[in-house]
This record gives structure tokens, C-alpha cells and sequence, in this order.
């Protein structure tokens, strides 16, 4: 038999049990007796006293035990097997309902999905629940999402919330959700406590390999002080024995989230197959904006368990955020049949080069080969539009229109200069790239740009050379070093490659230490992302870092520790030299917006200044209105959207009337595409979810019920305290009037 107590810090109040001890205390207080005449009439026998005496300690013990009474029942006992619980009625139940959110129970394969199908079971349960009984309904996706506010007794705003679901799309993660479930039950009052959890039985969001998940449900179902029951179905029919063949298209990847009109644009990704037959023909369709580009379609033939890839180009025409899709014909697990990206297409990008050497003659120029490379003088319609300025002329007002500015051989920042640029990257979400030089000033650029809350944490240690070196000492790129996309391009030695040029001179660097990332208590007390540290992207032959890439929360930076002009090396020299600047400024622009993030990211989408929320319209992927804000800074505004739970484009349009004033944007949540693999939990999972963490897996609604509602060992009795407590008041008023009306009073020990 076990006993506990809903309430256990109720039971502090036991202390006032002293109280009715110090009354008494004090009211032994001697006084001083004077004898005269008419005394001896009214003085107690022996036998009285003794009466009195004795009445009074019972009244002592009375008042003492009704104080235990009252605590005891505000501490809410319970008991667990034993005679008790046989003699006392059925208590009502607190219970969550943990509904899998993932596309995989969107499988349409029967009469209904596995997601209408859980809906349909939780209505039909309901029936069965007593008026006492509350209900929680928990979305279980990548993050959990509680449906109901909080439990309710009201089962028709249940019926409700349960039609009002969204259907099933990306991943879930089934111990979050339980986790989630459990802290929810700790808040509700009920002795019986219950989370059903109803699935498809797919063993990807399980994940009971994670012991670490699942440890920490167990912690906290150990914690709580009422036992915590878990029930789980599988509410797919034929227990997804149809799930043998699928087709998916895995994320999309652009070779530019950010590029310019009729500037080709590569969007790659790969088509699996699993089933049954050995090889699968499948044709592959490209869409822009929802429309279908027919000339664009492609067939891959594809073996089982295996992968084909796919490649598509195009030039756009049109200013503005578009979303491509590539697609493939429906089957009967839609949710992966279709991936999506967005990118932002402008008419040209702007460009501030800051010269560190700046002459007459322009072509000693430190920015005179980028400057060609960016902006050819002959090309009517460039991509990049670049401003050439002296170090005297960088200011928060030039930067106010940019998207990316170069630092070429700049000798030094003022600290206002440097702090404009840092609130460029951070707060504007622009892109810097620093070219070091011969001119630079190492310890003015620590003090202002590389350290820890800078541009970029480094510690410059010292100027290096490989003049005059012989054939076999050349230093160059490292071509396995290359392994970030946009670079990708550029691997491969060849003569005139960027892995073919020659670098002279170049500045040692070395990481700073960075902030440790927050614990995770820390973490859920802080809604700070974990600090970013630099990431080595290219190197030389001789290991020494050539380009480091820092993400900042919105805006990016990229060190080069050579030149960027012809003086510590060869590079302009290269055809290469000019697709390389080019890639590195739109990775650089690519940060002003995410606009292709994870799921739970948050959205960051750039909105003129001092426009309000009233005047755009956001929709989720299911065009449903979405919730979201506007913070204004002193030049910018920028709309905000945290519940990013759902996958899919999400949409911000202007309001009828404000088209011409703002400008529509789009914003693509991913998912995790390993739900598409619909392997099943097998028995030995299910074993281990059932012996080590207490969950007990049903097949019908009779063995629920069964298992669930036969089981009333555990009841509360604070009822009958307080009815004992009521009875022992009648007693004491009875006793205590006896004892005035007895004249205790007059003993010389009579109790108050």
C-alpha cells in the first residue's frame, strides 16, 4: 500500500498544533489568593478537580488534533491499495491527449488518414469520460504545441479544437511531447492522471534509441506526486502495412538565396525511392511561384533504396521574393512529394568598396581589379552596383543603402566608424568582407573590429612570407579545404583556378575564445541563440587559414588574410578571380534575410520604417492568419514570427490599398525529411519503452477501457478528514461549554 500527499508543503501547517500548547501555557498564570469568610462554601471537592483536570487535557487534545485534521486535508492525502480504496468511489481523471503532428500520418493509403483517424478516436473517447474529468490536447511536431489553453471540463471547446487541427506535415518528436504532457498534468488537481498518445507507429519519431530524451521523461515522471500513466495506438489501419512504397524530395539547394535579374540561379536536390519494385522511372517538375515550367521537366530513373539526383537552372525577370519547387506526381504519402525554397531577386546589388590606398591613378588603386570584377565598365545592365569611397567617408548614413561593404587594406577605424559597421552586420543584417594588407594596423583592428562583441574574434598574430620561394615551396589553396557550397565550385586544381593561384604574403590569425554556450537551464531561462565562432573555409598548403566565415544573427563576415588586389598574390590574375567575388558577395548579402530557415527558427523579414502591422496580412503554410510583430528601430523596421511550428511558405502581404507602398515576402520553413522513412516500431522498442519507462501500448478502445478504468486503487480521503473534523468541532464547542457551566473557572489550574 503506498500513501502521499497531492500537497505535501500544506502539511507546514502542522505546526500550529503548538498553538493550542501555548494557549494553555498561559493561561496557568498564578494569581494571588485571598482568603475570607463565605470561601469555604466554594471551594472544589477533590473529585471535582480531578474531573475538571482531566476534561480539560481532552479539550487540550481536541483543539490539537483538529489543527492535524484541517492540515492533513488541505494536504490532500491519497492512498494506494489497501481496505481503503474498496470502500470508496471511482475519483475523476486529469488526461492529455499527445496527437502525432507528422506529415508520415498523413499516409492516404485507407479510407482515412492516420491523423483524421486519431481525431475521430479522441471524439469517440470522449463519450466515455465523467463530467469531473478534464482533457488537454498536445500537437506533437518538432515542438510540441498545447491545443487547449489549459485542462478544461468542457469537452464541446475539446470537440472544437480537435476540427480545427492542422493537417499533419513535417517531423514530430513524440518524448518532447510527453515531456511536455507531464509538466502539463502537474498543474491539474485529479488523483488519476492519464497521457494517451496516438501515433502511427512509425519508430522515426519515437526515437527510442535517444535514451537521453527518454531519460529525462522519466525524471520527470518520478518527480511528480501522483502516478502518471502512458497509453499508446497505433490508429493507422493494418498497422501501415501499406507504407512499403514512397517517393520524396529531399530540401532544396540554392546556389544564391539573394541574386539579381537574369543572373542564372542552381536549385539541386534528391529524389529517393523505397518500395517494392526494383527501379522506379519518375518524373521530376520545376515550379516557380506555384507556376509549372514544362520545358524544365525531368525523368530519373531511380533503384530501390536509392537516389538520383536532380539540377535545375533558371534567370529571373521579375524584382522581388520568389518560391521554386520541384515536385513530383502524388502518391499516397504527399507530404514529402513537393520541396520549396525562396529567393530574393533584385535589379542590382549595392556594393561599398572602401579603398585603403586610395590615387589618382586608379589602377593602383587597392580596389581597382575588385572593382572591375564586380561592376565591368562595358555591361549596361550589371549585376553588382559598387560605390568607391575613402576611409574618411564611411559613415552610418552610407551604410544605410548597402548590402555589402569591402574593407580592402584599410589601415584603421575610428571606434564610431567601427561600431557603425557592427551595427551594419547585426542589426541591418549587411555583409563585410575585410581584406587585410600591408596597411593595416593589427592593434587598432583588435581593439575595434576583432574582438569577442566585434566583426569578427580573432587575434592577429603576425605578417607572414614566401617571396623569392622556390617551385616546390609555393603556397596555395588547399583544394579539399573548399568544402562550403558556394565554394564548391572553385575545387579541382586546373591553371587557371583559384586553387592555382600564388600567395606571397598574407597575416596569421588565430581564433579568440568564445563565450561557452549556455547551459540548459540557462537556455530555457534565455531566449539568447548559442554565440557563433568563426569557421575556417579556405586554407593554404601550408595550414594556414586563408578565409574565415562568421555568422552573425542576421548579417555575415568574411576575413580574406591576404590582399585583395595583386600585391601578396596572384589572384586577380585568375578567370576565377571574378566568379569568386562575385559568389562571395551574395553569400554575404544572402544574410540580410533568412529566408529559407529550420522549423521552430524564427522569421526576420525587413519592413520599411514606421509601418504597422494592420496594414499587412501574414498566412501560415495552410493560408490560415498567423500571429506576428513589428519592431521599429530608429531607421528600420523589422516583422517578427516565432511559432514557426508548421512547415511550408509562410506569406506577408500587403493589405488591399497598400500594394503600391510595400512589397509582399515569403519565407520558407524546412523540415526533416528522415520522417519519410516509415519503418514501424519493432517489438523489441516497443519492449523497451514498455519495461524501462512504464508505457503500455493498446490495440482498441474495450482494452483502453479495461486497463484504464478498472484500476481505482488509488483514491483520496480528505473528505472524510473533514468530515471527522466537523464531528470533533461539535465535540470541542460541547466540552468546552461543560467545562464554564462546571466552574473551571474557578480552579486555580483551569484551562482558557
Amino acid at each position: 500500500m503506498t500513501f502521499n500527499f497531492l500537497n505535501p508543503m500544506m502539511l507546514l501547517g502542522l505546526l500550529g498544533i503548538t498553538l493550542p500548547i501555548l494557549v494553555h501555557l498561559l493561561s496557568r498564570k498564578r494569581y494571588d489568593i485571598i482568603q475570607w469568610g463565605a470561601m469555604q462554601f466554594l471551594e472544589l471537592g477533590r473529585r471535582t478537580r480531578r474531573r475538571i483536570r482531566l476534561e480539560g487535557w481532552l479539550l487540550l487534545a481536541i483543539r490539537m488534533l483538529l489543527i492535524a485534521l484541517i492540515t492533513f486535508a488541505l494536504a490532500r492525502p491519497w492512498v494506494s491499495g489497501g481496505l481503503l480504496s474498496k470502500f470508496i468511489s471511482i475519483q475523476s481523471r486529469d488526461i492529455v491527449f499527445v496527437i502525432d503532428g507528422s506529415y508520415s500520418m498523413g499516409w492516404e493509403g485507407e479510407e482515412t488518414t492516420p491523423h483524421s483517424a486519431a481525431i475521430q478516436w479522441i471524439h469517440r473517447f470522449m463519450e466515455e469520460l465523467n463530467p469531473g474529468d478534464t482533457i488537454s490536447i498536445i500537437d506533437a511536431r518538432n515542438q510540441p504545441r498545447l491545443v487547449t489553453e489549459s485542462p478544461t471540463h468542457q469537452f464541446e471547446i475539446v470537440r472544437e479544437k480537435l476540427n480545427e487541427l492542422p493537417p499533419p506535415s513535417g517531423s514530430s518528436n513524440l518524448p518532447n511531447a510527453i515531456s511536455k504532457a507531464v509538466q502539463t498534468l502537474s498543474k491539474t488537481s485529479n488523483l488519476k492522471r492519464e497521457i494517451i498518445i496516438l501515433t502511427d507507429d512509425q519508430a522515426f519519431c519515437w526515437t527510442p534509441q535517444d535514451t537521453i530524451l527518454w531519460e529525462q521523461v522519466n525524471d520527470l515522471l518520478q518527480q511528480s506526486a501522483v502516478p502518471i500513466d502512458l497509453w499508446a495506438t497505433n490508429v493507422a489501419e493494418e498497422k501501415n502495412q501499406g507504407l512499403q512504397s514512397n517517393l520524396r524530395v529531399d530540401q532544396l539547394s540554392v546556389s544564391r538565396e539573394v541574386c539579381v535579374k537574369n543572373l542564372p540561379v542552381k536549385i539541386s536536390t534528391t529524389i529517393r525511392y523505397d518500395g517494392p519494385e526494383p527501379t522506379r522511372i519518375c518524373p521530376v517538375y520545376f515550379e516557380v511561384d506555384g507556376q509549372r515550367i514544362n520545358e524544365k521537366t525531368q525523368s530519373v530513373k531511380i533503384e530501390n533504396h536509392g537516389e538520383a539526383a536532380v539540377e535545375f537552372q533558371y534567370r529571373f525577370d521579375v524584382e522581388g521574393t520568389h518560391v521554386v519547387s520541384v515536385v513530383i506526381d502524388a502518391d499516397q504519402l504527399p507530404g514529402d512529394d513537393q520541396s520549396d525554397a525562396a529567393l530574393h531577386v533584385t535589379s542590382a546589388l549595392p556594393v561599398l568598396l572602401v579603398d585603403g590606398t586610395p590615387d589618382f591613378d586608379s589602377t593602383r588603386s587597392e580596389v581597382f581589379f575588385a572593382n572591375l570584377a564586380l561592376m565591368a565598365p562595358k555591361n549596361r545592365t550589371p549585376w553588382i552596383q559598387t560605390t568607391i569611397i575613402d576611409k574618411g567617408q564611411l559613415t552610418t548614413e552610407i551604410l544605410k543603402n548597402q548590402a555589402v561593404v569591402i574593407l580592402a587594406n584599410v589601415d584603421a577605424l575610428t571606434e564610431q566608424q567601427a561600431g557603425a559597421l557592427i551595427d551594419f552586420v547585426d542589426h541591418e543584417g549587411g555583409g563585410v568582407l575585410i581584406a587585410l594588407g600591408d596597411q593595416i594596423n593589427a592593434e587598432q583592428y583588435q581593439k575595434f573590429l576583432f574582438h569577442p562583441e566585434g566583426l569578427i574574434p580573432l587575434e592577429i598574430r603576425s605578417l607572414e612570407s614566401n617571396r623569392g620561394a622556390d617551385i616546390g615551396n609555393l603556397v596555395q589553396i588547399q583544394s579539399d579545404s573548399l568544402q562550403t557550397p558556394w565554394l564548391n565550385r572553385f575545387r579541382g586544381a586546373y591553371a587557371n583556378g583559384l586553387t592555382s593561384a600564388r600567395y606571397h604574403q598574407w597575416w596569421d590569425v588565430a581564433l579568440l575564445d568564445h563565450p561557452k554556450p549556455l547551459q540548459d537551464d540557462q537556455a530555457e531561462k534565455s531566449d539568447a541563440k548559442p554565440p557563433s565562432v568563426p569557421l575556417e573555409i579556405a586554407r593554404l598548403t601550408n595550414e594556414k587559414p586563408l578565409l574565415l566565415m562568421m555568422n552573425h544573427e542576421r548579417g555575415r563576415v568574411l576575413l580574406l588574410t591576404s590582399s585583395l588586389d595583386a600585391d601578396w598574390n596572384n589572384l586577380p590574375a585568375k578567370p576565377d578571380y571574378v566568379p569568386f567575388l562575385h559568389e562571395a558577395v551574395f553569400e554575404l548579402s544572402s544574410g540580410r534575410v533568412f529566408r529559407n530557415i529550420n522549423s521552430d527558427e524564427p522569421i526576420v523579414i525587413p519592413v520599411p520604417a514606421n509601418t504597422t502591422i494592420d496594414q499587412f496580412q501574414f498566412l501560415d503554410p495552410n493560408n490560415e492568419p498567423a500571429t506576428g510583430t513589428i519592431e521599429q528601430s530608429t531607421t528600420t523596421a523589422t516583422f517578427h514570427c516565432q511559432n514557426t511550428s508548421i512547415p511550408g511558405v509562410y506569406t506577408l502581404n500587403p493589405k488591399p490599398g497598400m500594394e503600391s507602398e510595400l512589397d509582399a515576402d515569403r519565407v520558407v520553413v524546412n523540415f526533416d525529411r528522415s520522417e519519410s522513412d516509415l519503418t514501424p516500431l519493432s517489438e523489441a522498442e516497443q519492449k523497451i519503452l514498455t519495461d524501462e519507462y512504464q508505457m503500455t501500448f493498446f490495440t482498441t478502445l474495450d482494452e483502453l477501457k479495461k486497463g484504464m478504468f478498472s484500476d481505482v486503487s488509488e483514491t483520496e480521503f480528505w473528505k472524510f478528514l473533514l468530515l471527522i473534523f466537523l464531528l470533533l468541532m461539535v465535540g470541542e464547542l460541547f466540552l468546552t461549554r461543560r467545562l464554564v457551566q462546571g466552574g473551571h473557572a474557578a480552579h486555580p489550574e483551569g484551562i482558557e
